[in-house]
């Protein structure tokens, strides 16, 4: 009787993000037209920028100056919804249903500062300022304990092995 041997493959597939898509996104944040020194751009956004994944939205963090004007915007809806990451919290978010959400603290507490005031946490693109892939890769490796982090965190250490 033959033995019957059972390989286990790990295929790793990097999704590719047609460069339309990529525009689209650009577009879409410079539509804003949010004050360019005022507001970080966050999350998925940054990996879809590098062609790393699509974004589901559009996280961006804002001055809290900039976010009292634009709550009062008819085009921003406001919302307070309680978070679980960086400890638990009362999350603000201005969003204006169109994929793009505002927000005037990251989870934890921070404020815009905690990337202005440290520019190895921040990269410009095209005149768009993002959070770097190397600050995104610390957080989703973190403490955050959701699959969705744990799967962007290996598509950043792939992408960035590799560039």
């Amino acid at each position: 009787m033959v033995g019957r041997q059972t390989l286990n493959l790990l295929i790793l597939v990097r999704i590719q993000v047609p460069q339309q898509c990529i525009m689209e996104i650009m577009e879409k944040i410079k539509s804003l037209n949010l004050p360019r020194e005022q507001f970080v751009v966050m999350g998925g956004a940054a990996l879809e920028v590098k062609d790393i994944r699509k974004a589901e939205d559009i996280d961006i963090i804002i001055t809290a100056e900039l976010f009292e004007k634009l709550k009062s915007n008819p085009a921003w809806e406001y919302k307070v919804e309680w978070g679980e990451l960086g400890g638990g919290m009362n999350v603000e978010m201005l969003d204006n249903r169109d994929r793009v959400v505002l927000y005037k603290y990251i989870y934890g507490g921070g404020d815009i500062n905690f990337f202005l005031d440290n520019p190895e946490r921040i990269e410009e693109i095209d005149g768009i300022i993002f959070v770097s892939l190397q600050n995104l890769l610390e957080v989703k490796s973190g403490s955050w304990d959701r699959e969705k982090d744990r799967k962007d965190a290996k598509l950043i250490k792939e992408y960035l092995a590799h560039h």
